[in-house]
């Protein structure tokens, strides 16, 4: 009666130790690319605020001529970090802008006017 008892007993213990199985899995990492068109000339700034950052960080700025497109791709963001595009304008202008993660629209806006001396600011956080 106690050999049954203990054979039960590491059984169970080897059928629980082999069904644990990690559910665990690697971040996935998301390749980020903005663009942005816009009728008159425009700037453009795009931080990145990563969740191993203690705040947010620059990563392009530029001043876009009319008549001109902007581009950007960042490649090395997880889950729950965060990019914020702003879009700056001079003069009334209207602007086209997209976010892609992993070649996926996830916020657009088309023909979104910018007053003169305004600004658009946009911000995507990574699920």
């Amino acid at each position: 009666m106690m050999k049954q008892l203990i054979y039960g007993i590491l059984i169970s213990l080897l059928f629980a130790s082999c069904s644990k199985k990690s559910t665990d899995q690697p971040p996935q990492s998301h390749t980020i690319k903005v663009t942005v068109s816009g009728a008159d000339a425009f700037n453009v700034s795009l931080s990145e605020y990563k969740t191993t950052d203690s705040s947010p960080k620059i990563v392009d700025a530029k001043v876009v001529a009319k008549g001109s497109s902007y581009s950007y791709t960042a490649t090395t963001l997880n889950q729950n970090d965060q990019v914020t595009l702003v879009v700056a304008s001079d003069v009334s202008n209207t602007v086209t802008y997209r976010i892609y993660d992993n070649d996926k629209i996830v916020v657009q806006d088309t023909d979104r006017e910018v007053l003169t001396h305004g600004s658009v600011t946009v911000t995507y956080n990574i699920p």
